[in-house]
């Protein structure tokens, strides 16, 4: 729907009804016209709208109080909601970011890492970051750490319970104790898994995994879209995803904010009859992405892993796991950063991966396999962002970055592996690593501490 001048000159006659039911109402009305990237643009030009949103943020009613906020940031009004809410203020000396792999069930090295940060600093992770970012696993990491302020150690143990429902725990194959019920109940579940890669495409049903995330991401409000949460005093958020209903497929961000008003946005087609998608020609241009979907359906696209979970669809968009763009998304994290805020400098810059495995031989096989295989690590893989980053950061070296990923061969793990004496080998590779980079731990986390101190000061 486009927005009128009569429409706007109505609502806000209503935003300032005697009735409080009736301002909320109009209030996200206001809020929802604004997802659409035209109604925006008209509603912020909209003569002393920003005013007195920011005036109904102070309201004795906290029902409109709450819907006046939103419509400020649906609107991306970030400064004036960020001033109307009392919210968190970026340091002086600039962004401090957080970057999170994905890795699947390897996601518990970087849980690990997490942890030891926490213990170092004293903090959780969203009072030290301004802005979180994730991929696949990286991406539950980030909604976990941000929107729903978890430590480490919770999400630690949330993630294995994950792992455990989603992933169905096989019977050990060195288990010569295991009962006949128990041999004959593992055989039927990797028969099934293997009818249902044929059959579907994928190994396993996303529909437990679906309900866990319903469960971790509901809402007591009911408010569980992810734009919702920007009017509390939380880091900003973006999980990324890979967008397969356009070709080429494209990085796609499901965020908690909207971009400052005026910063050009990358559209795409909802049909094939819609033509090819047009892309803005712009420097700092946004990439595709929404704040207005639900925050388990932006954490389900994200994990999308081909062979093992099912696309996630809305009936208009299909989406894969964020790995095949960005497995390692600093890069994107810092384009974000620039976005949000673009008259402030990256501080600090911490990217954690979930372990890599050393360069080896390979095996011989089958050609066409190899071929397979070599695609899906080209694609999937972290270590071309941190060369990347190696070569361009020393030109700006303002910019304090920290890199944490353990490189061994106990992290050569299944993505989707259940069996606890694996995990225990991950853990003890990540535990060694942490205990051989003592110094460099510290580094980074004082220097977190300092830029946290220095914004509690400014305040």
């Amino acid at each position: 729907m486009v927005v009128t001048n009569d429409v706007l000159s109505s609502l806000k006659v209503l935003c300032v009804h005697k009735n409080p039911e009736v301002q909320r109402l109009a209030l996200l009305a206001v809020g929802n016209l604004g997802f659409c990237p035209e109604n925006r643009h008209e509603l912020v030009a909209v003569e002393g709208l920003r005013e007195l949103l920011v005036q109904l943020t102070a309201t004795p009613d906290p029902r409109v109080n709450k819907a006046a906020a939103r419509a400020l940031a649906i609107l991306g009004e970030n400064e004036s909601l960020r001033c109307a809410i009392g919210g968190r203020q970026i340091p002086k000396r600039g962004i401090r970011i957080l970057s999170l792999d994905g890795g699947g069930m390897k996601g518990l090295a970087t849980v690990q890492i997490l942890e030891e940060i926490e213990n170092r600093t004293g903090k959780r992770m969203h009072e030290l970051f301004d802005l979180i970012c994730g991929t696949s696993t990286g991406g539950i990491y980030a909604a976990a750490l941000s929107i729903k302020s978890m430590s480490a150690y919770r999400l630690e143990e949330i993630y294995k319970n994950f792992g455990k429902v989603v992933f169905s725990e096989p019977v050990r194959k060195d288990n010569n104790s295991a009962t006949w019920k128990e041999k004959l109940d593992q055989l039927y579940k990797t028969s099934s898994q293997s009818f249902r890669v044929v059959a579907k495409g994928s190994k396993h049903n996303p529909d437990k995994l679906e309900r866990l995330l319903k469960d971790l991401c509901a809402d007591e409000d009911g408010d569980d879209r992810l734009i919702e949460s920007a009017v509390k005093n939380i880091p900003k958020v973006c999980l990324i995803s890979t967008l397969v209903s356009v070709m080429p497929a494209q990085p796609f961000v499901f965020r908690n904010y909207q971009y400052p008003v005026g910063t050009p946005e990358a559209p795409c087609v909802t049909s094939e009859s819609s033509g090819t998608t047009a892309r803005v020609s712009h420097k700092q241009s946004g990439l595709i992405g929404s704040c207005k979907y639900q925050l388990w359906q932006a954490i389900r696209a994200s994990c999308a892993a081909p062979y093992y979970l099912d696309d996630f669809s809305d009936d208009v968009y299909r989406w894969r796991d964020g790995g095949l763009m960005a497995n390692n998304p600093t890069i994107i994290s810092m384009r974000e950063a620039q976005l949000l805020w673009p008259d402030t400098k990256i501080d600090c810059l911490v990217s954690v991966g979930s372990g890599s495995v050393p360069t080896k031989a390979r095996k011989g096989g089958w050609r066409c396999l190899d071929a397979g295989q070599v695609l899906i690590e080209s694609a999937c893989s972290v270590d071309r962002v941190e060369e990347t980053l190696n070569t361009l950061l020393p030109m700006h070296p303002k910019i304090r970055y920290f890199r944490f990923n353990p490189v061994d061969e106990r992290c050569d793990m299944k993505l989707d592996e259940t069996d606890p004496a694996v995990w225990q080998k991950l853990e003890a590779a990540t535990k060694d690593y942490i205990e051989n980079n003592s110094e460099y731990f510290n580094i980074a986390c004082e220097t977190l501490v300092q830029a946290s101190a220095n914004r509690d000061t400014e305040k």
